[in-house]
């Protein structure tokens, strides 16, 4: 598994982490995400308020004409353009309020997440930048960029396999694991994708894309340190075959 799974090495860390720390990272990433956020809404939103104006004193021209209809088409597209800002000034409000949020409120949402108490997050983004942990390269950069999928990280007693919600599992509650297809449209053309997914004792699932060999392999290698972990041979496809195959876990579990 060389060519997907390399040590965490000082340079590797120091480029990615310089930090050293995750969650700093995840912090950081989500203040420069929400500032653009908030520019993009505030530009729209400043668009959408100048082309309301405009259509308020069109209307209003073509109610002093008496021409009704125009004025109720001109309404109804007044509807539809104040319902669209109303979105944009929500988005704006949300971007603004979560641009000063630090690592504690980071941790929280993960934690919401993946139901790790803040505690053992505290205790993955330890081990995660030691020597000891490995980086996860798990799919081709083209597909982890389109995907919007990172690197993941493997330590000692953790797993994240790259994705933006930070869905960090405790490697001894895994239960499952399984590669499964995923579907999505890219300009009305179905794609479809590989993903590993793994599901621990709770049914909470971490997901990412990844190639063949790299899922195969990290899945022997996590079945290997805990038997408890049941492997799915096949591949599994996204909709009631792969919810069969996670309630079949649940049930095990009750």
């Amino acid at each position: 598994m060389k060519a997907y799974m390399e040590k965490m090495d000082e340079t590797y860390r120091n480029k990615n982490y310089p930090q050293g720390s995750f969650f700093e990272k995840a912090a950081k990433e989500n203040r420069r995400g929400n500032m653009i956020l908030a520019v993009m809404a505030g530009i729209v939103s400043a668009a959408l308020a100048a082309l309301l104006l405009w259509m308020v004193s069109l209307v209003q021209y073509h109610s002093g004409q008496g021409n009704d209809e125009s004025v109720k088409v001109g309404l109804i597209f007044m509807a539809v353009v104040a319902a669209v800002l109303a979105l944009c000034l929500f988005g704006l409000v949300m971007a603004v309020r979560h641009i000063r949020d630090g690592v504690g409120d980071v941790m929280k949402k993960a934690s919401k997440n993946c139901g790790l108490t803040e505690e053992e997050l505290r205790e993955f983004d330890r081990q995660a930048m030691q020597s000891d942990s490995y980086v996860l390269s798990l799919t081709g950069k083209l597909s982890a960029a389109m995907a919007g999928q990172k690197d993941g990280i493997l330590t000692r007693d953790y797993i994240w396999l790259g994705d933006t919600r930070s869905s960090i599992l405790k490697r001894q509650d895994i239960v499952g694991a399984s590669l499964y297809h995923w579907y999505y449209y890219v300009n009305k053309k179905r794609v479809r994708s590989l993903n590993l997914a793994l599901l621990n004792k709770d049914n909470v699932m971490a997901s990412a894309e990844v190639k063949e060999e790299a899922g195969r392999e990290l899945m022997a290698l996590l079945a290997q340190e805990n038997p408890a972990i049941k492997l799915n041979q096949g591949i599994l496809e996204e909709g009631k075959e792969f919810d069969r195959w996670r309630e079949e876990h649940t049930k095990a579990k009750s």
